[in-house]
């Protein structure tokens, strides 16, 4: 089987990916060898090590670049790298350190559409753009957007055509059909005046029985994104930053709210009329009044989210259509922890406690927390505190895992802190108290062991529990014993 791909000549300003298992070793500056830098170069980072070697180079960091806003605003980070790429000296290629998405909540969803900024970058200053990936530091979601939103590949074995990316002109105004023409015809001669011409309005006709993703292309600046925060008050952000408000004039923000979240936890399944009506007011006999007060309800979440297409119905069945490419963060935090631990399993400590730092600011409380809890607190179905402690349960292990990891590195002050956060969100949380007293050890303060031991007992007693088990009895026992 032949694997080497399809190589490519520089000859134009174009938007390439460069991905790496670690951002600053020879692999990126090996690949940077095959392309011919002639003048200098713009690098985008906040590693002072990354490409530092690399001669007649002016800097941006992600401050000045806005790669550290928040919410990122990509129209004025792509305006700020083509007003440094304008001034002199002369730059002919813009190199930007991908790492900025380990630093940002949604990352994810900001990946979804930088490469359609790279194509405008490199279209509008005739420079090429080199986007970095650290691959250690990314979620397969990340992967994806990354392979989809550039032009070519870069490596230190050459330049290679990415046989997924759709030029500009096939991003906006084109239908699947003639996406996938172009895609096909690029890789297999023969299909190219086949797949031409669209095939008219019944192309990809699609009865709505499930939601799939029917996009090639990756997101442009204009395309609507949502990004759905779930953990601490529940809150939607549309791509030009701002948040859809919940208080429009004839709504009640609290039904309209509750009425999204329980739609959006059900996914593509929906929820029958008479669930949703006794979900929002089960303590009004007439049928007949809840099923006039959830059409109003369904009207106003409508107009709140700014559109009929958003919530669909199909029979007597209510389902939330999100646009296309939204992000949820309770997704990504899941796909966080996750590949933290393959990376530390793997002995990457430092890019194990980089994601679960991302984790530990992505869980930013508890799961709709601002939903009442007679919404959920009922005879009907417990739709919310199943998933909210399964999450805490997670966010807590996060805190834990990085303690540990910090432990073993001799980091003790910032180990402990991470358990005392934990502490805080559960004072009864047997494994952040167990990681306090290895610290301890570790630091060989038998007194202080014995101490977080009695903080425990005194915890469990103020909220009337009992201990489910003597780990933490046998596990002080051990630890001060070692130390005699």
């Amino acid at each position: 089987m032949n694997n080497t791909g399809s190589r490519a000549e520089l000859a134009c300003p174009s938007n390439i990916s460069l991905m790496c298992d670690d951002a600053t070793d020879e692999f990126v500056t090996d690949a940077l060898g095959q392309l011919p830098i002639m003048t200098g170069a713009l690098v985008v980072s906040d590693d002072p090590g990354f490409l530092s070697d690399l001669p007649n180079q002016i800097r941006l960091d992600f401050t000045q670049s806005g790669l550290d806003d928040i919410p990122i605003k990509l129209a004025e980070v792509s305006g700020r790298i083509q007003a440094a790429v304008a001034m002199p000296p002369t730059i002919s290629v813009v190199i930007v350190d991908m790492r900025w998405g380990a630093g940002t909540i949604s990352a994810t969803a900001n990946f979804e559409r930088w490469g359609g900024f790279c194509d405008k970058i490199a279209e509008n200053t005739q420079v090429s753009i080199i986007s970095v990936y650290s691959r250690s530091l990314m979620i397969e979601d990340q992967m994806l957007a990354a392979v989809r939103g550039h032009s070519h590949f870069l490596a230190p074995s050459g330049l290679y055509d990415n046989p997924f990316w759709l030029p500009p002109a096939y991003q906006t105004g084109a239908t699947i059909s003639q996406q996938i023409g172009f895609v096909l015809g690029r890789l297999v001669p023969d299909y190219e005046d086949k797949l031409a011409q669209d095939e008219g309005e019944a192309s990809g006709a699609n009865p709505q029985w499930i939601t799939v993703p029917r996009r090639l292309r990756p997101r442009v600046g204009k395309d609507e994104i949502w990004k759905i925060r779930c953990f601490g008050r529940l809150r939607i952000y549309l791509s030009d930053g701002s948040q859809i408000k919940w208080d429009i004039p004839g709504s009640a923000p609290t039904k309209t709210k509750t009425l999204f979240a329980y739609l959006l936890q059900r996914g593509e399944k929906g929820a029958p009329t008479d669930l949703l009506a006794e979900l929002l007011w089960s303590d009004e006999p007439d049928e007949n009044k809840k099923r006039k007060r959830l059409h109003h309800a369904i009207t106003m979440l409508r107009k709140t989210l700014g559109g009929a297409d958003y919530v669909r119905r199909n029979g007597s069945y209510y389902t939330l259509v999100p646009p296309e490419g939204t992000w949820i963060d309770i997704a990504t935090f899941e796909q966080l922890c996750n590949r933290a631990k393959v990376l530390a399993k793997a002995e990457k400590f430092e890019d194990a406690v980089t994601l679960l730092d991302a984790s530990e600011r992505l869980y930013s409380g508890e799961l709709f927390e601002d939903l009442p809890a007679a919404y959920f607190e009922n005879d009907m179905e417990n739709w919310v505190v199943p998933k909210r402690e399964w999450f805490r349960d997670m966010a807590l292990k996060v805190l834990r895992d990085k303690a540990a990891i910090l432990r073993q590195g001799g980091q003790f002050r910032d180990a402990l802190a991470s358990c005392q956060k934990a502490l805080r969100m559960d004072a009864v949380c047997e494994i952040a108290h167990a990681e306090a007293m290895r610290i301890f050890h570790a630091q060989k303060r038998a007194d202080a062991i014995a101490r977080q031991y009695r903080q425990f007992l005194s915890a469990m007693d103020a909220m009337e529990l009992e201990p489910e088990t003597d780990m933490l009895e046998r596990l002080r026992f051990e630890l001060v014993n070692s130390l005699s």
